[in-house]
């Protein structure tokens, strides 16, 4: 395995744990609360330059949208295509 499938993948572990701890409230300085700013400083960078093209779900799905999506697919696409 190549440094670049486990960086893939990493990203990708960091990118689902963003995604499930958005949809809990989180008490503040508690370590899921600082699990989610850690993983959310490391994604950012990815998903705010396609969340301003791409505007989020309405409704329940608050937190998540169609930028995360495309970043878990292109995540998903990469891992198979390179690893």
């Amino acid at each position: 395995m190549t440094i670049l499938c486990i960086a893939i993948r990493a990203f990708t572990f960091i990118f689902l744990l963003r995604m499930v701890l958005s949809f809990f409230p989180l008490k503040e300085r508690t370590l899921a609360a600082t699990a989610r700013e850690l993983s959310m400083a490391a994604t950012d960078p990815v998903v705010l330059p396609l969340r301003r093209l791409l505007p989020p779900l309405p409704g329940v799905l608050a937190g998540f949208g169609i930028a995360e999506l495309m970043v878990l697919i292109g995540l998903q696409l990469l891992d198979a295509i390179l690893c």
